[in-house]
């Protein structure tokens, strides 16, 4: 029972750390997405919140239509 236990600790215990890696990457890329935004003179705001809502999905895109 304890050897139970401890392996369902574990394994909820490396799922919220992968989460929380997600979460870091999510908000590193808003800031590179930001960062590089603005550089270009596009909307670094709107790019900024469009990467933080969709996440890799919103970079994947802004790296298509950035000029």
């Amino acid at each position: 029972m304890i050897f139970q236990e401890t392996i369902f600790t574990i394994s909820w215990l490396s799922v919220i750390i992968i989460i929380i890696i997600i979460y870091v990457l999510a908000i590193i890329l808003a800031v590179w997405v930001y960062n590089d935004a603005k550089k270009r003179d596009m909307n670094a705001e709107v790019w900024l919140l469009i990467v933080l809502l969709t996440s890799f999905i919103g970079y994947i895109i802004y790296l298509i239509v950035r000029e």
